[in-house]
């Protein structure tokens, strides 16, 4: 499939080659409030191509906002060859000029990813302190989130130490995404406090205690994850890239769904390759959503508590078989449910706790040396604007330009 994306991009470029010489490659953020279709009208491009695209791909558009990095390569007659346009940190919309006209396609974000650490004292807040360091908002965000379970950063004084170590995206030389700690640490009153994410991405204490509390329920009694949520997926059906904005769960049909948490219902009936939907409107804007079911029980406007029937498994719309997609969004923006719904009340035990000791004793190992021997934080380039260099010229060909 990449071979045949590589392809498709080189007879692109060989057909605009005259073009190329004078085209110019912009880098800049996507316009504050606007949406696709204006973008389209801004370079007089028709709005029917949006028709090339399904609803699961029209609702990755509705995702492009004014933090997005786009990339554009606009001839000196000021004709729009070719753009690529991120709707996340995984898929981007191609928009590309052939001799017939404007096509637009859903692919894949070429990223790197890398380890990366940040070790520093504390003058400020590790928050504040991060920023003007490390140079990345983002990693402050989450490393305050990851910890605010364990600490309490209101008794952190100048002179306390911190470490991290994390994974991040990188997009020409830039982060992109959230920053995924996999461990961090902070000394306070001479205590070293840890926080580790384990393989099933939640995050825990020394002891194995799960720090980050879920408040939602499980949309189904007994769980069995099919496909998980992902900003990046080739569909085994559609033979494209497409996301996959939930969580599928394979179950017999006529299985009984549950609402995960109180709420009110906002939509019960027909949505497209979702089939039969039930959406429920839940406290600080977040709403889920359950598709395919073969029939839906609760109706538009009714009142549902925390593992309420709401419907039952089916296979309508885009389906291969019976199972339960369940969506959840946050403002209107999908999310990975499994950062907020508690699918097991157990917590670590058995074999499960067992590999996690494993894994936090290696951590606690890495993260110590780095402590100990005072290694230096990466600082994230903040330069906003990058020019075109002759070198560059192969890495922009591999990325379609």
């Amino acid at each position: 499939m990449q071979r045949v994306v590589v392809i498709r991009y080189i007879i692109l470029f060989i057909a605009f080659s005259l073009s190329l010489f004078s085209a110019t490659v912009r880098h800049n953020l996507w316009e504050k409030g606007l949406d696709f279709e204006g973008y389209l009208k801004k370079y007089n491009i028709p709005h029917e191509i949006v028709d090339i695209l399904d609803k699961d791909d029209i609702q990755l558009i509705s995702e492009i906002d004014n933090n997005r990095k786009i990339y554009e390569m606009v001839a000196s007659n000021g004709v729009l060859l070719q753009a690529l346009i991120p709707t996340g940190e995984e898929l981007q919309l191609h928009l590309f000029r052939t001799p017939a006209g404007y096509s637009v396609e859903v692919i894949p974000v070429a990223y790197k990813k890398d380890t990366y650490i940040t070790q520093l004292l504390v003058k400020k807040t590790p928050y504040l302190d991060i920023i003007k360091t490390v140079k990345n908002k983002r990693l402050a965000k989450e490393f305050t989130k990851v910890l605010k379970s364990s600490v309490n950063f209101r008794a952190i004084k100048k002179g306390d130490k911190l470490a991290i170590i994390y994974d991040q995206k990188m997009r020409l030389g830039q982060p992109i995404g959230i920053p995924d700690i996999k461990v961090a640490l902070l000394e306070s009153a001479k205590k070293r406090h840890y926080v580790f994410k384990h393989t099933d991405g939640k995050y825990y204490d020394e002891k194995g205690k799960e720090l980050v509390k879920k408040y939602m329920g499980k949309p189904l009694r007994h769980i069995r994850v099919t496909s998980p949520f992902t900003h990046r997926r080739f569909h085994p059906v559609l033979k494209r890239w497409k996301a996959h904005l939930g969580i599928d769960f394979g179950a017999r049909r006529g299985t009984p769904i549950l609402s995960v948490a109180n709420g009110k219902v906002i939509f019960s009936g027909w949505k497209g390759g979702y089939g039969k939907v039930i959406k429920i409107r839940h406290a600080d804007n977040y709403v889920t959503l359950y598709a395919h079911q073969s029939r839906l029980k609760a109706k538009v406007g009714q009142i549902v508590s925390k593992g309420q029937v709401i419907g039952y498994v089916g296979s309508t719309g885009r389906s291969t078989a019976p199972h339960l997609h369940f969506g959840l969004y946050k403002n209107g923006r999908a999310i990975n449910p499994m950062r907020m719904v508690k699918f097991s009340s157990k917590g670590l035990h058995g074999k499960g706790k067992k590999a996690y000791l494993r894994r936090k004793r290696r951590y606690i190992k890495i993260i110590n040396k780095i402590f100990d021997e005072n290694r230096p934080s990466y600082v994230w380039n903040t330069v906003q604007e990058r020019s075109v260099s002759p070198e560059m010229k192969k890495h922009y060909k591999n990325i379609g330009w």
